[in-house]
């Protein structure tokens, strides 16, 4: 008997060996380790850039749209490009820190009202066009925006959530580790398996129970193998082997003898017992770290899928308002393929329920992860999303037009090729809700404008280029009526740097005007029309000098008669010279002078020439000291 008992310790011996030496043990402890350093690591690393996102632009945190507005589908050559400079002379976009008074002129057009539609902006800027057919069906389509309104679900944009879902998905390096995918490229296919995802969901949540019933587990599987060799032995005998191996070994000795025990022996079995508690504690930490990311990805997929269920509900109804007029065709079928990408992501997510404690929800883990993988990795998402983000932004945008022109704020302008440009009773956007003093430019002869200075010169001339541009967008603007023969270049003299590199600033304003001599001359065609504005002419010089280089450059602008300008001046040798001109009218802006010397400004442009001299009214408004007003007037 004892031969046998000799036996069958040798047998668990070897069998338990085997099992200390496998590959498995190795790897759950080194996988524990490694888990817990990865995390570590990353919240170190999320540490370390906390101070960088919070410097972060907001440009930087916004949604790289591939969405094209409806002009941009447009024949090339009825498109043409709006410079820089002029975008920024007229702070048609946020290019200077904005307030309440020096927002960008966008917004008074557009009132944009998230995130998205204010981003839009920045692509309605680029491009305008001479399209007849398009600006009159883009009026027809403003028209249909209040029933178009009427079909929206009422459903609230969350831009700065869909923008922190989006960065989450595509700009977070580390997705694949934080969620606990595949990260080899021969295995993200399993990505894609909602039972290979079910069983790692499993195996994430059960890891606690299941370090505890390892040791359990490998002191049974000897007798399972003993039993499968069919090694003669019962339970019982087990049991009673595998206490007399206890004995022997170097726990079990320590612990029969716990009084005799030296030092080194007590710290070994605590620093083994404290590191079986810390994998056991690594084990809680990775069920908690995944159950709250499955709850994160339910909520978020949720979220995705009202807002992409909004988005395609929108385009659909766009669509149907839009697909009529043949120069929205182009733009429609982006539409519709966008929307077609919609539709797939919204039916993969569609059988998504909130998340609860259930066992029916733990059955779903998988394939919640899968879904957050595929909104991760197909491109068509990606595709949509992005297109969906800069929609919503235009449908913004249009839908703020429409309630300008429903509010008296916008009226619709005539454009048609019947050479004209004419706005009755514009007014600067600016001042849209301050009862604005309004005023009326034909451009059957070019323009001057006189007046001393704060009379609204530069208003008027800033309020005409603006209007062009508006109308050649969308066919209305910031006046009663207009007509307008659409123009093909658009230039501006406004704003000019005191120095443009090592240039002095006359030289930069010639620089400028030669620049737009250059266009003029190249595309002087009667197919193609230009319209000029500018501000004080010349100033850079001394004023006789100014004069003359001024009148010269107008004369030969006068020679082309498919340029119209407007120039603002206080040089009034320049305005005598053209007071019985057949191309060119003078204009004054009215300033009536009080008894005490004080101005009123009506700002109301009428026929004339201005004799008022400004500069030193504007000195004694700003409370310059008595002394340089008497030398002044001596």
């Amino acid at each position: 008997m004892s031969d046998f008992i000799d036996i069958i310790k040798t047998s668990v011996h070897k069998e338990l060996d085997k099992i200390n030496n496998t590959s498995l043990m190795q790897n759950l402890s080194i996988e524990i380790v490694k888990t817990n350093e990865t995390y570590k690591k990353r919240e170190n690393i999320q540490k370390d850039n906390i101070q960088v996102v919070e410097e972060t632009t907001i440009k930087n945190e916004i949604i790289h749209t591939n969405f094209r507005l409806p002009l941009n589908y447009l024949d090339k050559t009825h498109l043409f490009t709006l410079s820089n400079i002029v975008a920024d002379d007229l702070e048609l976009s946020k290019n200077i820190i904005s307030t309440d008074t020096t927002k960008p002129m966008y917004d008074y057009l557009f009132c944009p009202s998230n995130q998205f539609a204010k981003e839009m902006i920045e692509k309605w800027k680029n491009e305008y066009t001479t399209n007849l057919s398009y600006l009159n069906d883009t009026k027809e389509i403003l028209t249909k925006m209040d029933s178009y309104k009427s079909t929206m679900q009422p459903y609230i944009v969350d831009c700065s959530n869909i923008t922190t879902i989006w960065k989450d998905l595509k700009k977070d390096d580390m997705f694949l580790d934080k969620y606990g995918y595949m990260d080899w490229n021969m295995l993200k296919y399993l990505n894609e398996s909602s039972g290979f995802l079910q069983a790692l969901s499993f195996i994430n949540i059960m890891s606690p129970l299941i370090s505890l019933i390892i040791p359990i587990f490998f002191l049974i599987v000897p007798f399972i193998l003993l039993k499968i060799q069919q090694i003669p032995i019962t339970f019982e005998l087990y049991c009673e082997l595998l206490m007399e191996l206890a004995k022997n070994h170097f726990i079990g000795k320590a612990l029969s003898s716990m009084k005799s025990i030296s030092w080194d022996k007590i710290v070994y079995l605590l620093v083994t017992f404290g590191l079986y508690l810390l994998q056991i504690y690594q084990n809680i930490n990775q069920c908690k770290r995944f159950y709250n990311n499955i709850m994160k990805i339910n909520k978020t997929l949720i979220e995705i899928r009202e807002y992409v269920g909004y988005s395609i509900n929108n385009m659909q109804n766009f669509l149907n308002i839009t697909c009529m007029y043949p120069s929205y065709h182009g733009f429609c079928n982006d539409v519709e393929k966008h929307c077609g990408y919609l539709n797939y992501l919204y039916s993969e997510l569609s059988m998504i329920k909130p998340f609860c404690n259930s066992i029916s929800k733990f059955g779903e883990f998988g394939n919640l992860l899968r879904c957050y993988y595929r909104l991760h990795s197909v491109q068509q998402y990606e595709e949509g999303l992005r297109y969906s983000t800069g929609f919503e932004g235009y449908i913004n945008n249009m839908i703020g037009v429409s309630n300008n022109l429903k509010n008296g704020v916008l009226s619709y302008g005539n454009v048609s090729m019947d050479p004209a440009c004419e706005f009755n009773n514009q007014y600067y956007p600016p001042i849209m809700n301050e009862n604005p003093i309004k005023n009326s430019c034909k451009f059957d002869k070019n323009m001057i404008i006189s007046a001393p200075n704060k009379a609204g010169k530069t208003t008027i001339l800033k309020t005409t280029i603006l209007n062009i541009i508006f109308t050649q967008q969308i066919g209305c603007g910031f006046y009663e009526s207009a007509t307008l023969m659409p123009y093909t270049h658009i230039h501006s003299y406004l704003n000019i740097p005191d120095t443009s590199g090592r240039d002095s600033l006359f030289q930069a304003e010639s620089r400028r005007c030669k620049d737009i001599l250059d266009v003029i001359t190249k595309y002087s065609d009667s197919q193609y029309r230009h319209f000029c504005s500018f501000d004080e002419l010349y100033s850079g010089t001394n004023p006789e000098e100014a004069s003359k280089a001024g009148y010269a450059f107008l004369e030969y602008l006068s020679g082309y008669t498919n340029v119209n300008f407007i120039l603002t001046t206080h040089y009034l040798s320049i305005c005598k010279k053209y007071k019985n001109s057949g191309k060119i009218q003078n204009y004054k802006m009215n300033v009536n002078v009080l008894q005490n010397g004080q101005f009123d400004y009506t700002y109301r442009m009428k026929k004339g020439i201005s004799t008022i001299k400004g500069a030193l009214r504007v000195l004694k408004d700003m409370n310059y000291p008595e002394e340089i007003i008497r030398t002044i007037e001596g």
